[in-house]
């Protein structure tokens, strides 16, 4: 979100997010089949749509309860999928839409890992991709507030004013902020110097190239 924003109103913008993305996830795992839930995802090399789906609801489980030392660290998001791997997926859907309903607000960063995780599933799943407007918003904040050193270039404006100039397909950066995408593939931006990537992501870029 852009600077300007209030506490309150960036508060409903996550909110929104959350929610939305939640409605829209559980839409798409309602019914899905063994064969389907048993799919590794790409984005997440190491898990299932079925262990996706225990993350998503080991998170709102763990806010809800504030268990949330160590977050968002691999140790923590791992025990949401080993408490949860017998746990059948509608069971799970169930449980995050009750433990979300809990909340007075919704922190940014489980707003952020809906709709990553959110994206992902998409992809697996060969749906079409995310609703522009969650994560053109979201990547308008990271770039004003995370990576202020660029002017990012997109096909839905400019963001930023850093000295180092990037055009780029908007949503291959908001992708690869959360590690999604390689370093290589990163590299073959339009960079207008070169450029240290890892600086641009939050999460490390993947060692091996993720086309979606």
């Amino acid at each position: 979100m852009p600077d300007t924003v209030t506490a309150g109103e960036e508060l409903r913008v996550f909110e929104e997010i959350y929610r939305e993305s939640r409605q829209r996830t559980v839409g798409l795992a309602m019914g899905l089949s063994a064969e389907d839930l048993a799919r590794v995802v790409p984005a997440c090399p190491e898990w299932t749509v079925h262990q996706l789906i225990a993350h998503l609801a080991g998170v709102a489980a763990d806010f809800a309860s504030g268990r949330v030392e160590g977050s968002p660290g691999e140790e923590w998001t791992a025990r949401h999928v080993a408490e949860r791997e017998d746990v059948p997926a509608l069971d799970l859907l169930e449980q995050w839409n009750a433990d979300s309903d809990t909340f007075d607000k919704i922190p940014a960063q489980m707003a952020m890992d809906a709709l990553t995780h959110e994206a992902d599933l998409r992809a697996v799943l060969g749906r079409e991709r995310l609703p522009d407007h969650p994560w053109q918003t979201t990547l308008t904040g990271i770039v004003t507030r995370y990576l202020t050193d660029l002017t990012v270039k997109t096909e839905f404006g400019v963001i930023g004013e850093g000295p180092v100039v990037l055009e780029v397909d908007g949503y291959e950066l908001w992708r690869a902020f959360f590690g999604r995408r390689s370093r290589r593939q990163m590299e073959a931006w339009g960079w207008s110097r070169p450029y240290p990537v890892e600086q641009a992501t939050f999460f490390p870029p993947r060692d091996t190239d993720l086309v979606e």
